[in-house]
């Protein structure tokens, strides 16, 4: 594994794939160990950025509440909704009988 600082041992690579429930031919175990090791050592990479001052935060460009207010707009329209049903009873759909 050349110019890789951090080295995954074949443990490591045993215990991953039992947890990831993978069943790695050698030939994977190997490209998974070197793959494993050029991402942390990216992350030691990153780890050497000087960050002083720069605030933390959870995305790349500004988050706000795009949801807007519940408000009802339609109105209660029970009669227009009605003229759909095959049967109603007091103001309300009327559904065949599901329990006895």
């Amino acid at each position: 594994m050349a110019g890789t600082k951090n080295v995954i041992s074949d443990e490591t690579i045993e215990y991953v794939g039992i947890l990831a429930k993978l069943e790695l031919s050698g030939e994977e175990k190997e490209r998974a160990k070197k793959d494993m090791g050029e991402m942390l050592d990216y992350i030691d990479k990153l780890n050497e950025l000087d960050t002083t001052g720069v605030e933390p935060m959870s995305h790349v460009f500004p988050v706000e509440n795009v949801f807007r207010e519940d408000v009802v707009e339609n109105g209660d329209d029970r009669e227009n909704m009605l003229k759909n049903a095959p049967e109603q009873k007091d103001g309300s759909y009327k559904v065949p009988r599901t329990v006895d």
